[in-house]
């Protein structure tokens, strides 16, 4: 039966035409340096694809069709990849933070940022407060 050979070497070539296309620096970009600012773009990649095939006889009849393996495979591939940037790693002046295009993201980068910060400041009122 050549259409499982057929299906199989249309799945490799188009694998091998996806795993070519996207790599670690489709979806981290290239820093992006300043001065004192280094940005990191970063994305999220999808991909589909479907991929199909079959045999059909040459238009022989049942009875005067002697070669069993007298057919022919017809088949295809389609495929699609979208990369959307989704945040961007800024180091700058010594510190890191993540800006989101998404405002949830950036609430959680915003609440770890912060968090550090408050902590310290209630240490020190705890301490403060003690020595009263």
């Amino acid at each position: 039966m050549r259409a499982t050979g057929s299906i199989q070497n249309i799945m490799e070539t188009t694998l091998d035409t996806i795993k070519g296309s996207i790599d670690a620096n489709t979806i981290i970009g290239d820093p992006i340096k300043t001065d004192n600012t280094v940005v990191v773009p970063i994305s999220k990649v999808t991909i589909g694809f479907g991929i199909g095939g079959g045999e059909y006889s040459k238009g022989y009849k049942k009875e005067e069709h002697i070669d069993n393996n007298d057919t022919n495979f017809a088949g295809g591939s389609a495929g699609a990849v979208t990369v959307q940037p989704v945040a961007f790693v800024v180091v700058e002046n010594g510190e890191t933070r993540l800006m989101s295009l998404d405002n949830n993201i950036n609430m959680i980068d915003n609440i770890l940022t912060i968090t550090p910060k408050v902590i310290e400041k209630l240490q020190k009122i705890s301490k403060n407060n003690k020595d009263i």
